[in-house]
């Protein structure tokens, strides 16, 4: 009995199929399309009618009328469109196209150099039978050139069949890039459903290991090629990794054309114009620190994909010369204090050369003497302590400010020696801008510094000829001279200098940022490669890879020279000239290891040595002229004598 209704269910069902005309179903079939996949998650369904000849207008309204009565309400709302070029939308959308041949199709596109991989399209042609007609594979190509990749061409057979077809650019069966039609599905007439539930077929989670060409330049801490990592070809440098780790996450091979000098600078040029040729002729997508623009439009030839990286624009300056062994002891006390220390002294010795002068023989002999006593520490005999209670406040006054004074000058001192004796360099932008320094940086950047920096005067500007990081090496030389030197650099590339070269410690950091850019790779016009590109991206910046590379490439802000991992440096002498990493001088050497032994030097005391030094002569000569003065006034109470 149950298989009897089930024969009659089976026959109701063929019975109803045959009865219905063949528009009826072929819309069932896109209605079900529509309603069954992500289509219907959009918020809208742009619906395009487009013709080559009048002949074929009633049918396709005809089947566009019984595709909208079979859509169910819950559907997104309809946007018609008849005999209207599509425009570029830049956001996720769903598209029914209905056209008669390959001609109205390529009016529909007609205004789109690509459409990127953001529409699940839906395409019905009326004129091809077959799947493997010429019409049918010219379409496919068109699609592919435009960057349509979520897309299904439904066909009816002269056997009343429905079939979708798309194309897979990438396969281990025809290869790379080649565009052939490919059935994705079939409508099962007999059960009113298509066969799988799977309509837009991924197209780009596997390349295969074909090639992917990168148009690119070598520049560290960027991207370097080193052929001896694991007996091939490997990258080295933030985007090197970030491009490896996306070869290996998507299987293909990474493919090169290394832009000349001249490209490289004809992509600072903001029109972007070196692009078109690029992708043109050599390249599927390009790195090379290009930065990332908000305000882009269609006035530039190409996409860029999500930024992955963050370059703060910082200035970089020499050190200027050290401390003198004598500006050294004066350095634990402010100028102002110091100058209060000489007024208090200088009173205190005119008070009592006028005590002296008018009570001569009530005072203690050598007043000058005695303060100077009490101001090292020293101490008095009893007879010459004051006797009365005000005498005694004023000199416990004065020996718990002389005490105070000492303990804060040992301190100072103690800091000052065991501290870098540097002069202070500047801590703002202000302060570099104040102090004059003369500010390097590269010529292709000097209207956006200068439109980040008014107050910039031209006279303090000077164009390097090569590279920020070939600068850093005469900067550091530059340090401990009169010199007032800086660099306007990406931090990476300082970073990447500490971690290569020992002679970054003659460097400064001013800590506040002029302004940040993001790095971002570029693609032609809206390319299908964004998409695949963002997801990366994202899957480096969610699992910390692009920090992990980040610091093994670049030191952090807040490191201290003495906690930088260093790493050997890459060669490519042609374009910046670090190869290797060279030595310290002797006096670097000493230095640093004085400072791990953490005891003063002889250089570090050599003020209160020669302090030391000069205090003898300066006695000797006194013991001379005293001696010269009591030799000469003996000699002349004699002289009457002997006449």
């Amino acid at each position: 009995m149950q298989f009897q209704c089930l024969q009659c269910l089976a026959l109701s069902a063929w019975i109803a199929v045959t009865s219905a005309s063949p528009e009826s179903v072929l819309a069932a079939a896109l209605a079900q399309v529509v309603h069954r996949s992500e289509m219907s998650a959009r918020g809208t369904l742009y619906i395009h009618l487009q013709v080559s000849v009048e002949a074929a207008r009633p049918y396709l309204e005809a089947l566009l009328t019984e595709v909208l009565q079979e859509l169910p309400s819950s559907t997104p709302p309809r946007r018609i469109s008849s005999q209207q070029p599509m425009e570029y939308k830049p956001y996720v959308h769903a598209v029914l196209l209905l056209v008669n041949d390959l001609q109205a199709l390529q009016q529909l596109y007609g205004k789109l150099r690509a459409t990127q991989d953001l529409s699940h399209t839906l395409i019905h042609m009326s004129g091809p039978t077959h799947a493997y007609e010429e019409q049918v594979q010219a379409a496919l190509q068109l699609l592919w050139r435009l960057s349509v990749l979520n897309v299904g061409l439904v066909l009816r057979t002269p056997a009343g069949s429905i079939l979708m077809v798309s194309y897979f650019p990438f396969s281990a069966v025809h290869g790379c890039q080649v565009i052939r039609a490919s059935i994705v599905n079939r409508y099962e007439l007999a059960a009113g459903r298509w066969a799988s539930s799977e309509y837009f077929p991924p197209k780009l989670g596997n390349f295969y290991g074909c090639v992917l060409t990168c148009a690119t330049w070598q520049d560290m801490p960027y991207l370097v090629l080193r052929r001896e990592i694991s007996g091939g070809n490997g990258f080295v440098g933030i985007e090197g990794a970030l491009l490896q780790f996306m070869a290996e996450n998507l299987n293909f091979s990474v493919g090169l054309y290394w832009m000349n000098k001249e490209e490289v600078l004809a992509t600072f040029n903001e029109s972007g114009w070196v692009f078109n040729e690029i992708f043109g002729q050599h390249a599927d997508f390009s790195l090379g620190g290009f930065h990332f623009k908000p305000s882009a439009g269609s006035e530039i030839p190409y996409s860029q994909s999500t930024y992955y990286f963050m370059s703060h624009i910082m200035l970089v300056t020499n050190l200027q010369s050290a401390y003198s062994a004598y500006e050294k002891l004066a350095f634990p006390f402010h100028p102002l204090v110091w100058q209060a220390i000489g007024w208090v002294l200088a009173l205190g010795c005119l008070l009592l050369l006028a005590i002296d002068r008018r009570w001569k023989h009530q005072l203690p002999q050598q007043p000058y003497y005695q303060l100077l006593v009490l101001t090292l520490g020293g101490n008095l005999p009893d007879w010459h302590m004051p006797r009365r209670v005000p005498g005694r406040l004023l000199l416990l006054t004065w020996l718990f400010s002389t005490l105070v004074l000492r303990s804060a000058y040992q301190s100072g001192m103690y800091q000052l020696l065991r501290q870098d004796t540097q002069r202070n360099p500047p801590q703002t932008i202000a302060d570099v801008l104040a102090q004059r320094f003369t500010i390097q940086l590269m010529e292709v950047n000097a209207a956006r510094i200068l439109d980040s920096l008014p107050e910039l005067r031209p006279e303090q500007l000077v164009y390097l000829r090569g590279s920020e990081l070939q600068s850093f090496l005469s900067l550091a030389q530059s340090s401990g001279s009169s010199a007032r030197l800086a660099t306007l650099t990406p931090y990476e590339y300082f970073g990447y200098f500490r971690k290569v070269h020992p002679m970054s410690r003659r460097l400064h950091l001013v800590r506040e940022r002029i302004y940040t850019q993001q790095l971002a790779f570029y693609v032609r016009r809206h390319s299908h490669l964004v998409g695949v590109l963002n997801g990366q991206i994202q899957h480096a910046h969610g699992h910390g890879f692009l920090e992990h590379w980040t610091r093994q490439y670049v030191s952090a802000v807040d490191e201290t020279d003495e906690s930088v991992a260093r790493i050997s440096s890459t060669s490519y002498s042609t374009l910046d000239g670090l190869d290797g990493d060279p030595r310290l001088t002797d006096t670097e050497e000493e230095q640093s290891a004085t400072a791990h032994r953490n005891v003063l030097s002889m250089r570090e005391l050599a003020a209160l040595f020669w302090l030391i030094l000069w205090s003898n002569l300066f006695a000797v000569l006194v013991f001379a002229l005293e001696h010269l003065q009591h030799s000469r006034a003996k000699w002349s109470q004699e002289k009457p004598r002997n006449i």
